[in-house]
């Protein structure tokens, strides 16, 4: 059961746009040690123990009350209770502990110390080091424990995700999960308000050191928003748990094809008051990718290959103040800023044949971005009230910034079969989008008792998305393809959830209402023609959860929920953008939200978890190419039918010996794909697997050995493509010095270089067969550095839920 009184409910953001450069780190809810259940956990040289799981359970009721880990200190704090109580603590490599203590308040509990578990090894005693499995699950959710793994080297947040049991990240930086549906992305429980491109750019400014923990939730409760059909994905930052001045520091670098470089820098001064930090990273390098297709197309035949250089760099810089001057009120105050900014260049070479077998001419199009820049602001504010210890409130405004703009010249040239000149047209493109995205939030938590929960509150944002595009050819303005689109979406939300528990049932169940209006207007920029379309929704949204702990290892789970998946901003405009005259996309302003439906059986069993689901979405949308003229193609986004999904997901963990951690993750899938659209109807199944495997070896002279693989095989994809198999394997040396404090680490992504977005298709008079991989395969070196005054004062570490928004 997670700690309710720790946990932090969403609290929000206001903001004014600030003109200075500015930065973000995320401060944790401090909790006074004087007026908690605290302690230290030690190994045999009384050194603390990290991350080790510390329970209290009531006697003799034998009900799991509270759960908290450690800190880097071997620390932790519980709230404070009454009674007789077991005390349980819990850690890899070393045995458990079990003690009988009273509580009649505020208690600091004496020093406790663990046995390690030892092997012999021919003559050598092998004692077992802290560490933590990669991949843990519980009631539904999957813990990714970053900080104890070499993804913590990787370099950034969507790095970090791409690497991750379960996850997926397309070549366009589009994240999903194994289930069906899209994925809301949430950084210690604060939504990112951010979609596609936007979205990518923030995560790639987010340095994978800041990242403690990434929790999974396949059916999340009322008090997450409504979006994430396929389900929700918490990126846990680490905080800050000392008073005093600390900074921390770390550099890599990284070469395949293009030489990479990242720096972070975070300094924090800390009192028992207030709190303030700073921090800075860059990354600076290219990045390169090769994808092309083969198609045929009533008959005839083209070959496609295109060499893709993204040469921005990653900025990101930010600021951060809370003030607690009482354990009843605190204030906090963030605002960051996220730069992703140069240029780029494409050069596709696409060969045309009359049939399948005769040369006609050879298209060569090149896409040279001159200038590149997105530009993101995010400001908040938040306050928490607690009049008592059992009731919290919390409101929270904030506000993000989106500006986005780039400059393309796009030479396209036509030759013979001979490489003769037949003729050249140049294209130019220029978007401009800029996106204001309003939030205000009041939330409520109360727990009478340790039987009971209630979580409530309400949510307004406004989202303003103005977006011009000029378009010419050949100098002049192409007045079919220039023009402006302005969206607006304004959103009310509220919720509600409710969970008692008894002995060793639980029972949940919540209602996420919203209303929603979104308006868009499309505008041609050479006259007063207009095109304007208008929506209104008000949805409901519930979920029930039943759990029954059957013993101290085993648990079952019972879970439904009911999601949507919003479209994209950039889904939604209706601009074109070439590859070249032959392929090119095109947004979609009248798409609707897709809606799921979800029940899952969860089953936990000491070390291995299983959870078994059925998944329903209705009008998915997706992408999907299409014929357009004689001979070309278009991709965009429509809704196109109904998808469903069987779905088992296994994962495992065990100590096999106190020199090796092993975890696994496998999941069976069925897909069944029912497209009605237009006047097309198909129907497309298809079974298909996923499977990671990480191992962790404890080498000597404290040297750690991580290898890490995944497998994904043939699966349907969106429409009526299927990918082909793919899969990677990633290996990592690293040490530790002084508690920590200072690390380094060798690491190489994709060693065999076998990740890759191949797929095929057929579609009436389309058949079309695509290829692709980017620079998957590196080789990194990492070194990082914390140094300050460490005093131990206070400390709210929670991995289970934080900020509810």
């Amino acid at each position: 059961m997670a700690d309710f009184e720790e946990r932090r409910l969403p609290v929000g953001n206001f903001i004014a746009k600030m003109l200075m450069l500015c930065i973000g780190i995320s401060f944790a809810m401090s909790v006074n040690a004087q007026e908690s259940i605290g302690g230290r956990v030690l190994d045999e040289q009384k050194q603390g123990l990290d991350a080790a799981v510390v329970m209290l359970v009531s006697l003799p009721e034998n009900v799991l009350i509270e759960t908290t880990v450690t800190d880097s200190t071997g620390r932790f704090h519980l709230p404070v209770h009454k009674g007789e109580f077991l005390l349980c603590i819990r850690t890899l490599g070393y045995k458990e502990i079990k003690k009988n203590i009273t509580l009649s308040g505020p208690t600091a509990i004496p020093n406790i110390y663990l046995e390690p578990d030892e092997i012999s090894l021919q003559d050598v005693v092998v004692t077992a080091r802290k560490s933590r499995p990669m991949t843990t699950s519980s009631n539904g959710k999957i813990h990714i424990n970053v900080a104890q793994s070499y993804l913590t080297d990787i370099g950034n947040a969507l790095e970090v995700l791409k690497h991750s049991p379960g996850v997926s990240v397309n070549n366009k930086g589009e994240i999903s999960l194994a289930s069906l549906g899209g994925t809301a992305i949430y950084v210690n429980g604060r939504k990112v308000m951010l979609q596609g491109d936007e979205l990518s750019t923030y995560l790639r400014s987010m340095s994978s050191e800041k990242i403690s923990q990434i929790e999974i939730s396949h059916n999340p409760n009322a008090s997450f928003g409504s979006e994430g059909a396929g389900g929700v994905i918490n990126i846990i930052l680490k905080t800050s748990e000392t008073t005093g001045f600390f900074v921390t520091t770390s550099h890599s670098v990284g070469y395949w094809e293009n030489l990479k470089q990242n720096s972070d820098f975070a300094i924090s001064y800390n009192t028992n008051k207030w709190q303030l930090g700073l921090n800075y990273n860059h990354s600076l390098g290219h990045h390169s990718m090769d994808y092309g297709y083969e198609k045929v197309q009533n008959g005839d035949k083209n070959i496609s290959e295109t060499t893709d250089t993204d040469k921005r760099n990653t900025y990101s810089a930010g600021i951060d103040f809370s003030w607690q001057p009482n354990q009843k009120n605190k204030l906090f105050m963030n605002s960051t800023v996220n730069v992703l900014v140069g240029p780029g260049e494409t050069e596709t070479t696409t060969e045309i044949y009359q049939g399948t077998n005769l040369l006609d001419n050879i298209l060569k199009a090149r896409n040279n971005y001159i200038e590149q820049k997105n530009l993101q602001y995010s400001n908040n504010v938040n306050y928490q009230y607690r009049p008592l210890s059992k009731m919290q409130f919390s409101f929270s405004a904030d506000w993000t910034h989106f500006d986005d703009n780039a400059r393309c010249e796009q030479p396209n040239e036509y030759f013979s079969a001979t490489n003769m000149p037949i003729r050249s047209d140049l294209f130019y493109s220029e978007p401009d989008k800029d996106i204001d995205i309003y939030a205000l939030l009041a939330d409520y938590k109360y727990n009478p008792n340790t039987q009971n929960e209630i979580l409530a509150g309400v949510k307004t944002t406004l989202i303003n998305s103005d977006n011009t595009f000029l378009f010419k050819k050949n100098g002049a303005v192409d007045t079919q393809r220039s023009n402006n689109f302005y969206y607006e979406e304004k959103n009310l939300e509220a919720y509600a959830q409710y969970t008692h528990t008894w002995n060793k049932i639980e029972l949940s169940a919540g209602l996420r209402m919203e209303y929603m209006h979104t308006y868009n207007r499309l505008k041609s920029q050479t006259n007063q023609d207009s095109e304007t379309n208008k929506q209104s929704h008000f949805r409901l949204f519930p979920n029930l959860s039943a759990s029954y702990t059957i013993s101290e290892k085993s648990k079952i789970a019972l879970l439904y929920s009911r999601r949507q998946d919003k479209p994209r901003y950039e889904d939604l405009n209706p601009f074109e953008y070439l590859l070249d005259e032959l392929t090119y996309w095109k947004g979609n302003p009248f798409l609707e939200p897709q809606i799921s439906n979800k029940i899952m059986l969860s089953y936990t069993l000491g070390n291995l978890s299983l959870n078994l689901y059925y998944n329903k979405l209705n009008d998915y949308f997706t992408s999907i190419t299409d014929v357009y003229g004689e001979n070309k193609t278009v991709m965009t986004t429509k809704n196109i039918g109904k998808q469903q999904q069987i779905g088992l997901d296994a994962i495992f963990s065990k100590r096999v010996a106190s020199w090796w951690q092993f975890s696994a993750n496998a999941g069976l899938y069925y897909f069944m794909n029912k497209l009605d659209y237009e006047t097309y109807k198909h129907e497309y199944k298809r079974p298909s697997c996923f499977l990671s495997a990480t191992n962790s070896i404890f080498l000597p002279a404290g040297i750690t050995l991580e290898v890490s693989g995944r497998y994904y095989s043939k699966r349907q994809g969106g429409s009526y493509e299927v990918s082909k198999s793919t899969g990677s394997v990633d290996v990592d040396l690293n040490k530790s010095w002084h508690d920590g404090r200072m690390r380094l680490s060798l690491l190489m992504t994709d060693i065999f270089h076998t990740e890759r977005w191949d797929s095929y298709g057929i579609k009436d008079a389309l058949n079309i067969s695509s290829w692709g991989y980017g620079e998957s395969r590196k080789v990194m070196l990492r070194f990082s550095y914390s140094f300050g005054k460490q005093k131990f004062e206070k400390v709210d570490k929670n991995i289970e839920e934080l900020n509810r928004l």
